[in-house]
């Protein structure tokens, strides 16, 4: 029996395993961030409590291994498996605990240094394990995999530009307090983003799109959000597309973001499909390489 713990930046979730079955989760909004002094152990007695005494070791992903976590671990290159992953792990051994084994994070050196930390057991544990894989978020990573086994990794900082967008720019000023999901301006904005023929540039030169439609009462003030959701989205999913050399894209996750990327997929003639992640199957894949 094992704990498998997916630790960000922003959340804590445990996950306690006996062979293939998931016997209980834990989970809490204690992100790395959020552990005062670097106190990591008290905060993972806390959240473990009695899970602790039952399992015979404890696997850590996500932020919690990086240098601004609690016990750094490598990353391992690209193409990288769950065999990789088990083989550059570091094992922490603390008075009370079973060993706590780090596992390293997934790096992808050329053209520019790329990388992940956790994202990668939720595609470890899909059924299918070739193809594009794309992970909605405020940092959507967008990565290949051939044969189980990860071979590029590309991030696009699209949701947090966004954000920043809505909350401190000359646009931001537009939009008012009151929020309500405008999904014909969303469809509007993936447009705009795909347009190539009659617009100059590409995302830069149509930001300001989301001000001079308003300018010129073609916007309404309601509908910036979504048509700058849209903008954004748009221009990752066609500067991805340059590379891309696939006719499938999966979409890992079935939340609101998740169905706005499907939409936009759909909307460049590209066929898009959920997949629920399963992080608990890509942990468990890493601990049978571990025993080997």
């Amino acid at each position: 029996m094992h704990i498998a713990i997916e630790w960000t930046s922003a959340a804590f979730r445990a996950l306690l395993i006996d062979g293939e079955n998931v016997l209980g989760e834990r989970t809490s909004d204690r992100g790395t961030t959020r552990v005062s002094d670097r106190a990591f152990e008290a905060a993972l007695r806390e959240e473990l409590g009695d899970w602790t005494e039952r399992a015979d070791k404890i696997l850590f992903s996500g932020m919690v291994t990086s240098r601004n976590g609690w016990i750094e671990s490598p990353f391992a290159s690209v193409p990288a498996g769950p065999e990789d992953l088990a083989a550059q792990a570091v094992v922490h051994r603390m008075d009370g605990l079973p060993p706590l084994v780090f596992l390293p994070g997934i790096a992808q050196i050329r053209p520019l240094p790329d990388v992940m930390r956790g994202e990668e057991m939720s595609l470890f544990g899909l059924e299918r394990t070739d193809g594009l894989f794309v992970l909605p978020g405020p940092h959507a990573k967008w990565v290949t995999m051939e044969g189980g086994r990860i071979t590029g990794i590309t991030t696009y900082m699209s949701g947090e530009i966004l954000n920043l967008l809505k909350k401190d720019s000359l646009v931001s000023r537009l939009i008012p307090a009151t929020y309500e999901e405008r999904p014909d301006a969303f469809r509007r904005g993936v447009q705009t983003a795909y347009e190539d023929d009659s617009l100059p540039g590409r995302i830069l030169a149509r930001i300001f799109s989301a001000r001079s439609l308003v300018l010129f009462d073609q916007l309404k003030p309601e509908e910036i959000s979504d048509y700058l959701a849209g903008l954004m989205i748009g221009a990752e999913i066609a500067e991805a597309f340059k590379t891309a050399g696939t006719n499938i894209i999966h979409v890992i996750g079935h939340n609101p973001l998740a169905s706005r990327y499907k939409a936009a997929i759909g909307l460049a003639g590209v066929e898009a499909l959920l997949v629920t992640p399963a992080i608990d199957a890509g942990f468990n894949r890493v601990v049978r390489a571990l025993k080997r």
